[in-house]
């Protein structure tokens, strides 16, 4: 240890004289973290005899580091030393101290790069801001291996708190922002964090990603929740490591400001949702069959749809992306008659006393108008648009922008509960319908006897896991403006 500590605080004093000639330290306060390449050039250290020195020092704790060790194994020492140095700079000014070799914080980053460069396993988190989400305590909420933890903090404190709710996952997580601001502010807000040990964190990383994207399609088809991811830091939850927090930006809006949606329809998730998801993910897990060679099925094409419509730059990529949805989930093999299917099929199966066959079928129709509009070259005028979205059973009566967004808000709620009975229907026993197959489906929705079959089997399906109201039209949206449903 005396000779790694020798050589780390022999390179922090060179780097630092190197780093003050260059006008890169000292940091300024409200930005400390730096990053190789955005702050500075790594080459100016590299050639220092003291880097050398600590490099050879790193080296020896590990085999991995050896010219020996297979490539895909190979570590590289070099990675480690940037990060130390760097962890070094932002503790000390953090801690109100100027950078050197003697600061108090070095020997906690030394401790830390040893463990790092010692372990075998490293534990990886994804920490994602969501937007309309909350506990019903307030309180941090485990589902599904992702923890809930709720923004409380008034508007002039939003950032800060979720700063510093990352960073307690993350250390110096904000250095992935890049001198951007991240945040947006569609309140109530919470971070979904989810984490796990992998001896290979890059991929752990993309792993926790999906993870947390796998607890919000549970959220949204249970809760027919406008939750919408803003951004996501992934990365190590050692101050000192090889894998530096990454940003990754989910708003597909040209603006981080503007909202994909003027609707809100928050979730406040309980206790009751623990069971709720995990049932969900169960089913949806066992649903789809994937044979060998497939690239993709209509399933996860309908997932795919439905999730990145929350994504979406406008409105009329929100309706082309769920009318794709739809049809994956709904129209069978068969590409005649599409819209006379969709119609029958989702009037069949997913009416409810508050949302009647009918008006089902006539909403698809209306629909269905608007995307054959947008994708087959006609054009739309703002005031036939807008008095098409008013004539849906759901849209009421307000401005033009939000009317189009109620008209989105529909057809996502079609596909929300279409997947659900799809999901329902393909893991009951024995199974109605399975996904890939489409034999005789529109004869058994034609008979009012299994027609009632198949739509109380889907809800028994959901009740199983407390669910059962998962099957209704939901509750209607709140318009940005408004002080409900916050």
């Amino acid at each position: 240890m005396t000779s790694l500590n020798d050589a780390a605080r022999a390179f922090l004093a060179s780097a630092f004289d190197v780093l003050h000639g260059e006008n890169v330290l000292p940091t300024p306060e409200f930005d400390p973290f730096l990053r190789i390449g955005p702050d500075y050039f790594g080459s100016s250290l590299m050639g220092l005899g003291e880097f050398a020195a600590f490099e050879d020092s790193v080296a020896e704790r590990h085999p991995r580091f050896s010219a020996d060790a297979p490539i895909n194994e190979r570590g590289y020492a070099h990675d480690y030393l940037f990060s130390f140095l760097e962890a070094v700079v932002a503790k000390a000014a953090l801690g109100g101290e100027d950078p050197s070799p003697d600061a108090s914080c070095v020997d906690s980053c030394l401790e830390a790069l040893v463990s790092e460069i010692e372990a075998e396993v490293w534990e990886v988190a994804c920490c994602r801001e969501v937007t309309h989400l909350t506990t019903a305590t307030g309180q941090p909420l485990e589902l599904s291996d992702v923890v809930v933890i709720p923004l409380t903090a008034p508007p002039y404190e939003h950032s800060s708190e979720a700063d510093r709710i990352i960073s307690e996952i993350i250390p110096h997580s904000q250095s992935a922002y890049g001198r951007t601001s991240p945040g947006t502010w569609n309140p109530p807000h919470a971070i979904a964090v989810a984490r796990d040990y992998d001896s290979k964190p890059f991929e752990a990383a993309k792993a926790l990603s999906r993870q947390i994207d796998d607890f919000l399609l549970a959220t949204r088809l249970l809760h027919a929740a406008t939750c919408d991811s803003v951004y996501e830091i992934q990365g190590e939850t050692s101050i000192v490591r090889r894998f530096d927090p990454t940003f990754v930006r989910f708003r597909g809006n040209t603006a981080s400001m503007i909202p994909t949606s003027m609707l809100r329809r928050t979730t406040r998730l309980e206790q009751r949702d623990v069971k709720r998801c995990h049932g969900l993910s169960s089913a949806i897990a066992a649903a789809e069959e994937t044979a060998d060679g497939m690239l993709i099925t209509s399933f996860s094409m309908a997932v795919h749809k439905f999730q990145i419509s929350f994504h979406a730059h406008n409105w009329h990529e929100q309706i082309v992306d769920l009318t794709i949805a739809l049809e994956a989930t709904l129209s069978g093999i068969s590409r005649t008659g599409v819209l006379r299917r969709l119609k029958t099929r989702a009037s069949a199966l997913l009416a409810t006393p508050s949302d009647p066959a009918e008006a089902i079928s006539r909403d698809i129709g209306i629909l269905y108008d608007i995307r054959s509009r947008l994708i087959h070259g006609g054009p739309i005028l703002e005031e036939e648009l807008v008095t098409k979205a008013r004539k849906l059973t759901t849209v009421p009566d307000s401005l033009p922008a939000i009317a189009v967004d109620h008209a989105v808000d529909r057809l996502r709620d079609l596909v929300r509960r279409a997947l659900l009975a799809r999901i329902s229907l393909a893991t009951c026993e024995p199974p109605l319908w399975k996904f890939g197959e489409d034999r005789e489906v529109d004869a058994h929705l034609a008979d009012d006897a299994s027609k009632a079959k198949w739509r109380s089997t889907w809800h028994s399906v959901l009740m199983s896991f407390d669910a059962e109201g998962s099957v209704e039209r939901p509750r209607t949206a709140a318009e940005f403006t408004s002080q409900n449903d916050l």
